[in-house]
C-alpha cells in the first residue's frame, strides 16, 4: 500500500481540474426527466478486488451494492453511496497493460469536503486539493484508487452520489456527434479554455456523461473494456443506429452483441461503452 501511495503522488502532479465539470455539477442531477435513455454506472479497470474495495469503502465511503462474476474471467464489484449512480470495479483475471489517464475519469458529490480530505490525511493517503480560488468558489479534490484511476470530489449540497462518468476523448466534435446521432441526446453545456474542451450530453435524469478532449497531449492507447453504462428502453433503435453507423467515422464500428439485452460500441474515440436493454414496467 505504501507503494501505491508513493505511486499516487507522482501522478496527482499530473492532473489537472476541468473546471467545466464545476458549472454543471450543482445542477446535474436536476435535468429536465423523459430521457429513454439513462446512466447508470461509471466503469474502469482495477487490478485487485481487496485493495480497491478497501479505499472505496473504508476512505471514500461507499458500499458494495451487487457483484457480477464470471468465473476464471471477471469480478466485478458495484460500488454506491445511499441514492444516485454507482462504479463497476472491473477486475479482470487477464489484465491489459493500459496507461491510465491524469484526467478523473468520474466524479463523486460529496456534502462535505473537508470531512473526506482529513478521512485521508489520517491514512496518509494522496489528495489533491482545489479550495476555491481556482475552480469558481467550489471545493474540489482529486485522488487516484490504488489502481490508478483517478477520481474528482465536488462539494455540494445533498446526499452524497456519484455524479457522471467522463469519457477522454481524442476528437470532442467527432464523439459529440457520434452521441447525438446514436442515442438521439442534446448536447448540454460546453467548455472550452487553452488546455481543453469539454462537452455534457444530456442523457435526463440521473449521470452525466461528459466527453473530455485534453489539448496539447498524446492521446492514449483506450482500454478494451466499458468505461460507462447506459440502460436504454429504445435499446433495440439504438443497436440499429449503431451497426448503421458503418465507417461513419475514422475507426469504423465496433459492435460486441451479448444476447438479446447488451452490447458493447465504441465511440469515435475508442472508448467501450456499454448498452444495456432497460426493461419497462
Amino acid at each position: 500500500m505504501e507503494r501505491v501511495r508513493r505511486r499516487n503522488v507522482v501522478l496527482l502532479s499530473r492532473c489537472s481540474v476541468a473546471i467545466s465539470l464545476l458549472l454543471v455539477s450543482m445542477t446535474a442531477f436536476a435535468q429536465d426527466g423523459g430521457s429513454p435513455h439513462v446512466v447508470r454506472t461509471t466503469k474502469f479497470t482495477i487490478d485487485n478486488v481487496d485493495t480497491n474495495k478497501a479505499f472505496y469503502e473504508g476512505l471514500v465511503g461507499m458500499n458494495e451494492v451487487d457483484r457480477f462474476v464470471s468465473e476464471g474471467r471477471l469480478i466485478e464489484p458495484f460500488m454506491a453511496f445511499d441514492e444516485g449512480g454507482r462504479v463497476g470495479l472491473l477486475a479482470y483475471v487477464e489484465q491489459e497493460a493500459v496507461e491510465k489517464s491524469p484526467h478523473p475519469v468520474s466524479v463523486f458529490f460529496v456534502p462535505d469536503l473537508d470531512a473526506l480530505v482529513h478521512r485521508f490525511e489520517d491514512e496518509k493517503y494522496p489528495m489533491q486539493v482545489f479550495s476555491g480560488e481556482a475552480t469558481n468558489g467550489v471545493k474540489v479534490g482529486i485522488a487516484r484508487d490504488p489502481s490508478g484511476n483517478a477520481i474528482e470530489f465536488v462539494e455540494r449540497e445533498g446526499p452524497r452520489a456519484v455524479g457522471g462518468a467522463r469519457l477522454i476523448v481524442d476528437d470532442r466534435k467527432e464523439t459529440e456527434d457520434f452521441f447525438v446521432r446514436v442515442f438521439g441526446v442534446k448536447s448540454g453545456q460546453r467548455i472550452e479554455t487553452e488546455t481543453f474542451d469539454e462537452v455534457f450530453m444530456d442523457f435526463g435524469e440521473g449521470m452525466f456523461v461528459a466527453l473530455f478532449e485534453p489539448k496539447h497531449e498524446v492521446p492514449l492507447r483506450k482500454s478494451r473494456h466499458p468505461v460507462v453504462a447506459i440502460y436504454s428502453s429504445e435499446f433495440d433503435s439504438v443497436l440499429e443506429r449503431v451497426k448503421a453507423e458503418g465507417t461513419a467515422y475514422r475507426r469504423g464500428t465496433v459492435v460486441r452483441e451479448v444476447g438479446t439485452g447488451l452490447f458493447f460500441v465504441n465511440d469515435p474515440s475508442g472508448n467501450v461503452v456499454e448498452v444495456v436493454r432497460q426493461r419497462t414496467p
